[in-house]
This record gives C-alpha cells, sequence and structure tokens, in this order.
C-alpha cells in the first residue's frame, strides 16, 4: 500500500486538465450512478508488478470506502495493517491496535494522495476528469475509463489508469513508466514497467459505516 500511495502521490500535484466534451455526458452517467452509495463494502486483491522481481507482491483484504469518512484499506494476507485515507490525515493501524496518524504539516501532499484514492473508488469525475484526458467506453451498466496523463513531467512516471466496473467500480489498474532503478541506472522502457491491479469484489453498498468501521475512522475527520 505505502507503494500505492507513493505512485499516486506523482499525480496527486499534477495541473488540472478538462475532460474530453464526447465523454463528459457518460463520465457523468457513471459518475452519479456510483455517487449513490454512501458506503462501499469489498474484497480487494492487489498485484503490485515490479521490473526487479520475478513475482508480483500480493496482498488481500477489505475497503470500506465512505464518502464523509473515506477509505478504510485493511491488508490481511500476507500481512495485517489497516490504513484510514481521510480528507484531512492518513492514519496507519498495526495489527496490535497502535495508530500512528499524518497530518497534513507531517507530510505535504499526502492529502491530495488520499483525495485521488477517493476520486479513483467513488468516480468522482470532477476530480477525475479535471487531472486526466479522459476516454470512456461503455454505458452506466458496463464500463471502461482510460486516464492519460498529459503533462510531460508527469507522464514520466505514470503511463495511464485503466478503470472498470458497473454499479460499482470494480478494477483500478496504474501503469508506471520505468525511472532510474535501485543501482541509479536507467533501464530499458519495456523491463523497468511497473504497475498496480486492485480486482474488487463482492461490493455491497450500505447507508452508515457501522460500529467497528466508525472506530477505525475516529480520529479522521469527515465531511458535515
Amino acid at each position: 500500500m505505502r507503494r500505492l500511495i507513493l505512485s499516486l502521490l506523482l499525480f496527486a500535484a499534477a495541473p488540472l486538465q478538462a475532460a474530453a466534451p464526447a465523454d463528459a455526458d457518460t463520465l457523468a452517467r457513471i459518475g452519479a450512478q456510483i455517487e449513490q452509495h454512501a458506503v462501499v463494502r469489498a474484497e480487494f486483491t492487489q498485484s503490485k508488478r515490479m521490473a526487479a522481481l520475478k513475482r508480483p507482491l500480493v496482498t488481500t483484504g477489505h475497503l470500506v470506502f465512505s464518502r464523509r469518512h473515506g477509505v478504510l484499506w485493511q491488508i490481511e494476507q500476507p500481512y495485517r495493517i489497516t490504513y484510514v485515507l481521510g480528507e484531512e490525515r492518513i492514519v496507519e493501524i498495526a495489527a496490535d491496535g497502535t495508530r500512528r496518524e499524518r497530518g497534513l504539516r507531517d507530510v505535504p501532499g499526502m492529502a491530495q494522495v488520499g483525495r485521488v484514492f477517493r476520486a479513483l473508488l467513488g468516480a468522482n469525475t470532477a476530480a477525475l476528469g479535471e487531472t486526466f484526458t479522459v476516454v470512456v467506453r461503455g454505458d452506466p451498466d458496463k464500463w471502461e475509463i482510460d486516464l492519460k496523463p498529459r503533462q510531460a513531467q508527469l507522464a514520466q512516471f505514470l503511463s495511464g489508469l485503466h478503470l472498470s466496473g458497473g454499479r460499482f467500480v470494480e478494477s483500478i489498474r496504474i501503469d508506471e513508466n520505468g525511472g532510474a532503478g535501485e543501482t541509479g541506472q536507467q533501464g530499458s522502457k519495456e523491463n523497468s514497467k511497473d504497475s498496480t491491479q486492485i480486482r474488487l469484489r463482492n461490493a455491497q453498498s450500505a447507508e452508515a459505516p457501522n460500529a467497528d468501521e466508525l472506530q477505525l475512522f475516529g480520529g479522521v475527520a469527515g465531511k458535515p
């Protein structure tokens, strides 16, 4: 999850770009459908493919997306840790319950990371359309969205994002471009690409977080 947060940080501060007018209507309809859900719970499998590793790094767990409070990202395998992405804070909760909070002043830009991640899960079309060139295929029942950065500096690190789903977001893929490796040498473009694939399943909506979820959200301010 730390690597995912860092990759999101690369494009969180990107200059805002408008969505393609031809896709604006479909994008708005998809967003309106997903925005009906105040809370979404789902299981996730995250696969991180890195050029330096022969096998992907796979983590599984549960997430809770609350429009008011943010995102609970609960990794259960191969280790246990929970991340809370709120409006103003990111909290790391260890398996023993120890909480480590990071505020805006402690880690500038991390709130932007949480904002973008929440935009991805919630299909916040305004936030996504402002930051990327958007290509939409399908309709609200079965859709795919491709997001491409237009700023050259950003494109050095991020190739693009791909979202798909229907009633809920079902898949998020983050494609990174290669850079200098751990030895400091520039690798080939093909061999140095990393990617993160997040698959969501068994999604269910709710009107509000339950008591246990609210306890985990505790200390992270939600929207009024």
